[in-house]
C-alpha cells in the first residue's frame, strides 16, 4: 500500500474513458493528412560530412535545409536556398532556382545557391519505460471489513513527440513522419509502433480494493524512439562569387551529391504496440488510505 498517490478524483464503480492521442511537437503545429503517396528509397551512396569539413555551424545548415518531411512526397520535394559559404546561414530563394542569380558585389563572400531533397534514413531504435499514466479512475472502499472487488473498463491512450538536436522552425505532419521512418525500418517501425496513430483501444481488469483504500489502475507504458540524421541531397549546387556564376559536381565541387552533418538528428517518439494491437506496458493496481473527504 502507497500513500503517493493522493488524487482526488470521482468515486466511479465501472469506469470507461475514451480513447485519445495526446501529441506533443518541438517546433509547430500538426496536422494529420490524407494516405500516403508511394514513396523513392534512398540511394545507397555514403552521404559527405560536413561536420569537421567546415568551419561554420553544419548542424544548423541542416536544420535548416532540412528540417522534417512536411510532404507526402518527401522525395520529389525539392527546395531551393542561398548558403552563405563563409557563415553557413541560409535563406530561401523565392526564385525556386530559376533565373540567373548574378554576381555578388566585390568583396562580399561566396554563396551557394542549392537546390535539394531531403531524405530521413533510421539510424537509430530505441524502447525504453516511460512515466506512469493513469489507467482508471478512482475506486473507493470506506468500509471496515469488506473488500471491494469491481471491473474496470481502461482506455489505453497513446502519444506522440517530435523533438530535434537543433531548433528548428517549421509544421509537421506526424503521420508522413512515420511513413517516411518506416522505409526500410521493419516491424518495429511500420506495425509495433503507435506513432502519429490514435490506437482506439480498451480492456477490462479486476481491481480488488481492501477496507478504507483509494485503489486505481495505473499503465507504465513502453515507448520507443526512432531517431534520423537528416541527408540533403543535392540536385544542384551553384557557387556565385564577384567573379563567376558556375554550375559545380556536388557540395563545393567535390563530387558528393549528398550531404549531412551529424550533430543534427530528429527523434520522433511514440507508443510501442503489442502483437494484439494494445499500447504495450505493465498494468498495475495502485492504492492509498482513505481520508475523510473520500468518505465523506
Amino acid at each position: 500500500m502507497t500513500t503517493g498517490h493522493a488524487r482526488k478524483k470521482k468515486r466511479s464503480r465501472t469506469v470507461a474513458i475514451g480513447l485519445g492521442s495526446a501529441v506533443a511537437i518541438a517546433g509547430g503545429v500538426i496536422a494529420v493528412p490524407a494516405a500516403m503517396a508511394a514513396l523513392v528509397p534512398p540511394p545507397a551512396s555514403t552521404p559527405f560530412q560536413l561536420k569537421g569539413a567546415e568551419t561554420f555551424d553544419t548542424d544548423k545548415l541542416m536544420a535548416a535545409m532540412c528540417p522534417g518531411p512536411t510532404s507526402d512526397r518527401p522525395f520529389q520535394d525539392v527546395g531551393s536556398f542561398f548558403i552563405n559559404l563563409d557563415t553557413g546561414e541560409v535563406s530561401p530563394d523565392t526564385s525556386n532556382g530559376v533565373g540567373d542569380p548574378g554576381k555578388t558585389p566585390a568583396g562580399t563572400p561566396p554563396l551557394a545557391r542549392v537546390s535539394a531533397h531531403c531524405e530521413y534514413p533510421v539510424t537509430s531504435v530505441k524502447t525504453a519505460v516511460g512515466a506512469p499514466t493513469d489507467a482508471s479512475d478512482l475506486i473507493i472502499n470506506c468500509g471496515n471489513a469488506v473488500e471491494a472487488g469491481q471491473q474496470i473498463t481502461q482506455s489505453l491512450t497513446t502519444t506522440s513527440s517530435v523533438t530535434h538536436s537543433v531548433s528548428v522552425s517549421a509544421d509537421f505532419n506526424l503521420s508522413i513522419i512515420k511513413d517516411v521512418l518506416s522505409i526500410g525500418g521493419g516491424a518495429e517501425v511500420t506495425t509495433e509502433w503507435s506513432f502519429g496513430e490514435e490506437v482506439s483501444k480498451s480492456k477490462t481488469d479486476t481491481i480488488n480494493v481492501p477496507p478504507r483504500t483509494v485503489a486505481f489502475l495505473e499503465r507504465v507504458p513502453q515507448l520507443r524512439t526512432v531517431s534520423s540524421t537528416p541527408v540533403a541531397v543535392l540536385e544542384r549546387f551553384t557557387l556565385i562569387t564577384p567573379d563567376e556564376v558556375s554550375n559545380q559536381n556536388g557540395w563545393r565541387d567535390n563530387g558528393s551529391i549528398r550531404i549531412t552533418s551529424s550533430g543534427f538528428t530528429m527523434a520522433a517518439t511514440g507508443d510501442v504496440l503489442d502483437k494484439a494491437g494494445f499500447p504495450a506496458g505493465a498494468i498495475r493496481t495502485k492504492d492509498r488510505p482513505v481520508t475523510d473527504e473520500d468518505c465523506a
